[in-house]
């Protein structure tokens, strides 16, 4: 598949910049972004609630409009779940204020909190119909699906996919809507860093649930994939993404340039799997042994 094709398909999620993996100086992540421009990756998935990552991209839009902002609402800057219609309107006025045009503008992955769908959906389409955001989205929890009526109102869906965590093909594989996956890489998991070995600091949010019987776990399940590649783990997992042509885009995030780097080379390197690796992946997930205890059993 052709590398430039490819690359306008890649949105930058900027998560691991807020500080919730390992800590980032404001130095680091300006150099990420720089260099993400200078390679033409323009598209930014970001929220108020990613704190740093977000002041810092709003400096960078100011100086360079073709950089095009995806963010979200329903979360406040202090990781507070608000879905009350006037603190979302609250809030997305408040990101208009600063960003002036949003291109994408998500509801941030509600569960069950919402009771009037249609208030939500009335009042993204009327920032639409004001062209202050080019399409309105939503970002999914994970396992959280809603009634077709409700995700078709929306332009814009994204949802985790990754080697790991295969069922959006089955949930998402009906909808028109512009389809993104997301941790393709599965929060690292999913490349040559991660090992039985790999520790994470306590502000890592990582370090809440990538541990003990359930680390070991997911590390098997990494060794299983890798028996079915001769590519490195990283370059395999983009290669599956993008042979569901149902995806129109997929979202990257990374804290090195060495990581961009390596994201640029498997771009350039990166072909569909063959039927035959498809139904050797799907069988991993249909098979028992690929969760090697049933109580363990966690997709990232």
């Amino acid at each position: 598949m052709k590398f430039n094709y490819l690359k306008k398909k890649i949105i930058i999620g900027t998560w691991s910049w807020s500080g919730m993996y390992k800590t980032i100086s404001v130095n680091d992540v300006k150099k990420l972004i720089k260099k993400c421009v200078s390679n033409n990756f323009i598209e930014f998935d970001t929220s108020p609630s990613y704190k740093k990552a977000d002041k810092i991209l709003l400096e960078f839009k100011k100086k360079n409009p073709k950089i095009l902002i995806n963010t979200k609402c329903g979360w406040d800057v202090n990781m507070k779940r608000t879905y009350d219609i006037d603190e979302i309107k609250k809030g997305i006025d408040s990101t208009l204020e600063k960003f002036g045009v949003i291109n994408v503008l998500q509801l941030h992955n509600p569960r069950n909190e919402i009771k009037n769908w249609d208030l939500i959906i009335e009042m993204f389409n009327s920032y639409k119909k004001k062209r202050l955001i080019n399409f309105s989205g939503i970002s999914l929890a994970r396992n959280y699906y809603f009634p077709s009526k409700i995700l078709n109102s929306f332009d814009f869906i994204q949802d985790e996919f990754n080697l790991l965590r295969i069922d959006p093909i089955k949930k998402m594989k009906n909808y028109k809507n512009i389809l993104a996956a997301r941790s393709v890489l599965a929060n690292g998991i999913l490349t040559d860093g991660f090992n039985q070995k790999s520790a994470y600091q306590a502000n890592d949010h990582r370090s809440a649930w990538l541990k003990g019987d359930r680390k070991k776990n997911i590390f098997k399940q990494k060794e299983l994939l890798e028996k079915l590649t001769n590519d490195n783990i990283a370059q395999f997992a983009l290669n599956f993404a993008i042979h569901y042509k149902m995806f129109d885009k997929y979202i990257y995030g990374f804290r090195t340039e060495r990581q961009l780097e390596s994201l640029i080379n498997n771009l350039k390197n990166s072909k569909p799997l063959n039927k035959e690796t498809i139904q050797k992946i799907n069988s991993l997930h249909r098979d028992n042994r690929f969760f090697l205890n049933k109580k363990l059993r966690y997709n990232n």
